[in-house]
């Protein structure tokens, strides 16, 4: 079975995927990696087609790769770094910024209900080669439960930039669902919405609503599999993109 996914992998890696999409996309569980394990993480993503807005639809043509390296430190705290590239319609690789994230879990002894974390990101960032880079982050609460095979997971978002022209806080909420068939494999939905600031809500069509199936692969406890296809609900919003997500632990 291993050696079958691994294959699947290698196949979806290695498909030439140009599309704009979004560096990371991701819904995040409350659990936060264990001290003195470093998890390593590729973020591929790609879109097929980007909004109907668009003048020009090889605008959005590009493959957005994100490295994400994340140490656990104990005391239900760990640091995460990331490291945004993409490559551009023209084949032209280009480094696009980078973002610390600290998070905290809430203790176990809290005994509480759900799951409950809190990450704060931050760090700059520009969308192409030729742009000034921006000082932006988020803001992620995350809240999950288990529910015997059912797993639920929301993230409501606030994402920001403090420098450039679109200075903001801005409300994007993200919510995932799963079915685990024999502690082996995942399958659901997963959402991520951008609504508005807190300034100006935007009208629903003006909106991104993107939603799709997905799939989680548990075949190695060192090992994580991430892959879904999602679809656009708004003009606005980037259609059918693809995303897979890669990961690896390191250390005892």
């Amino acid at each position: 079975m291993r050696k079958s996914i691994l294959f699947i992998i290698h196949v979806l890696l290695c498909i030439e995927l140009f599309s704009q999409a979004d560096d990371e996309i991701q819904v995040y569980a409350s659990p936060i990696t264990q001290k003195n394990i470093t998890f390593v993480e590729l973020h591929s993503n790609y879109t097929f087609h980007g909004s109907n807005k668009l003048t020009d639809p090889a605008a959005a043509h590009f493959l957005n790769e994100t490295v994400e390296v994340t140490h656990g430190f104990g005391g239900n705290f760990e640091m995460g770094v990331y490291f945004f590239t993409a490559v551009s319609p023209d084949h032209h690789y280009q480094y696009q910024g980078s973002h610390i994230r600290p998070r905290y879990t809430a203790p176990a002894k809290w005994k509480l209900p759900v799951g409950l974390s809190l990450s704060a990101e931050f760090g700059f960032y520009r969308p192409e080669k030729n742009a000034d880079y921006i000082w932006e982050g988020e803001i992620r609460p995350i809240i999950d439960q288990t529910i015997n095979e059912w797993y639920f997971s929301f993230n409501p978002n606030l994402d920001f930039a403090i420098t450039g022209d679109d200075k903001h806080l801005g409300i994007t909420p993200q919510f995932k669902t799963v079915y685990t068939i024999k502690q082996k494999v995942g399958v659901g939905l997963e959402y991520y919405g951008d609504i508005g600031t807190f300034k100006k809500i935007l009208p629903g069509t003006e909106q991104e609503h993107l939603i799709g199936p997905m799939i989680d692969l548990y075949f190695s406890p060192v090992w994580e599999f991430n892959s879904g296809y999602l679809f656009g609900l708004t003009p606005e919003s980037n259609h059918g993109i693809f995303k897979i997500l890669i990961g690896h632990r390191f250390g005892k």
